[in-house]
């Protein structure tokens, strides 16, 4: 390899080298002139004595001092080497490039690498490349950073994109009273396996949002795509479009990883309208907020269809209206003490024409149900409380069973917590009811459900341990009893 130098300062390059010459020259001498002071005091002396010990060490640290300076300039060199040359209309040449034209040029004579100059020629390059220097657009540039999520998002906020996830891991000891209930059984589930990803794109109105679910319920082991939706922003009308979650009612809506207890209260199951392609429009203001939703016929979630049969769409609308500081919407706990009271009220309408059989929710298709929900939540300090009640009417002209053709159905819950111990230990008790009025594919014609649970926060909702006992009770089409105990203890993971 050669040493580059400055095409237009020849002479500063040369008096360098001279000076380089003369010091490598002035140490050769020195060392000739010391070699030669020392030689006949070290031959005369048959013992070395403390003055030629001390002239000893004098010459050795003269030795190394040179060998020092001889590296120090090899590395000089050596680095002057690996410049580029810039000519006068500041064009960049490659060190080959230069030294392969040298015969043809003004570039001065070469000097040869040194084992030392090889090895110090070796540079680690950057794990990170500096933005700065590389050109990027600031409005290109992506910063990550944990806020409920793991967060990606350029510095416009045009494109964004948050990860969440959550694991519930759950046991389950059932023990029923009666051979018409069941029996006795036991079992570890994962209850929900999920994975989220939300975020904006193109523009700061323009939101997405989709999750991917696995579970091991009901003896099931299945990943399926759950909600997959887009929503634009105008002001304070929100427009959605996809595989949605109506606003229907109120518990439903909840994110289920900030429950109070750690499922859903049996009348949701039975009456709520849930996950469906369609499009929802809703609208905010002061203390009113509402919604209209137009999709295909809503499925219980024991049904897996998705398109429709027929022509007819379902049809659901929803208004809330904050009677005091708004009820937490999206989570029912809250660790954190209020303040000021909360409490919002709600009511819920909607049409759905049944296109696949749910035992859940006892319908068939061909049906066609109507249904009502009114709830309320109330909280204060260490106290959160909500209940909701459900009412349904069915409507089956083609029924061969007489009676059928109209069937009023209902349910009811009520549910509250309070924290013993503020931020961590929280009691919490719910009661809750179902009643059909036809059978149809339930295999029960009423149930009524007991709990009570601690749930332990260790860290807010993100990491908590939840446990309750149910009583269960009820009967079925042929008027037999239906009674069950059961012991849940599910520890949960959210991030």
């Amino acid at each position: 390899m050669s040493i580059l130098l400055d095409r237009h300062a020849p002479n500063d390059s040369g008096n360098n080298s001279l000076q380089r010459d003369n010091v490598a020259k002035k140490a050769f001498a020195y060392t000739i002139i010391v070699s030669s002071l020392l030689s006949p005091v070290m031959a005369d002396a048959k013992e070395p004595n403390a003055e030629t010990r001390k002239l000893l060490k004098q010459m050795q640290e003269y030795e190394r001092q040179i060998k020092v300076t001889n590296e120090r300039l090899q590395e000089l060199e050596q680095r002057q080497a690996s410049k580029l040359t810039t000519d006068t209309n500041n064009n960049s040449y490659s060190l080959d490039s230069i030294n392969g034209g040298a015969k043809n040029s003004n570039v001065p004579a070469t000097v040869q690498d040194t084992e030392t100059a090889k090895k110090r020629n070796v540079q680690d390059e950057p794990d990170l490349e500096d933005a700065d220097k590389a050109k990027v657009p600031k409005g290109h540039r992506l910063g990550g950073f944990y806020d409920n999520g793991f967060v990606l998002r350029t510095n416009d906020n045009r494109f964004s994109l948050a990860i969440n996830g959550l694991v519930q891991a759950r046991y389950t000891l059932d023990l029923p009273s009666n051979k018409y209930t069941g029996k006795d059984n036991q079992g570890f589930d994962l209850a929900l396996g999920r994975l989220f990803f939300s975020g904006t794109a193109f523009d700061p109105n323009l939101s997405y949002f989709f999750f991917y679910q696995s579970s091991t319920l009901n003896n099931n082991n299945t990943v399926q795509t759950i909600d997959w939706w887009g929503k634009y922003q105008l002001g304070n009308l929100g427009i959605k479009a996809g595989r949605i979650l109506p606003q229907f009612s109120r518990q439903f809506y909840t994110d289920i990883g900030k429950y109070l207890f750690m499922d859903l209260q049996q009348p949701e199951y039975a009456f709520s309208l849930q996950r469906t392609p369609g499009i929802e429009l809703n609208w905010k203001s002061g203390k009113w907020t509402s919604s209209v939703t137009i999709a295909n016929s809503v499925r219980a979630l024991d049904s897996v269809s998705q398109q429709n049969v027929g022509t007819k769409l379902a049809g659901i609308g929803r208004i809330v209206y904050d009677v005091l500081e708004p009820y937490t919407y999206v989570q029912e706990s809250v660790p954190d003490d209020v303040d000021k009271p909360q409490l919002s009220v709600g009511v819920a309408a909607g049409y759905n024409p049944v296109d696949a059989n749910s035992g859940l929710q006892n319908t068939i298709a061909g049906m066609d149900t109507y249904t009502f929900t009114g709830d309320i939540g109330y909280r204060r300090n260490l106290l959160s409380t909500e209940g909701a009640f459900f009412w349904r009417k069915d409507y089956d002209s083609h029924s061969p069973i007489p009676g059928t053709a109209n069937s009023n159905n209902n349910g009811w819950y009520w549910q509250a917590g309070y924290y013993l111990l503020p931020k961590h230990l929280e009691l919490a008790g719910t009661v809750n009811q179902v009643s059909f009025d036809h059978q149809f594919t339930s295999s029960y014609k009423n149930e009524t459900v007991g709990s009570v649970g601690l749930n332990y926060y260790f860290y807010d909702h993100h990491f908590k341990l939840q446990t309750d006992y149910s009583r269960i009770s009820g009967e079925n089409w042929l008027n037999n009893n239906l009674e069950d105990n059961r012991f849940r203890l599910q520890g949960q993971v959210y991030f």
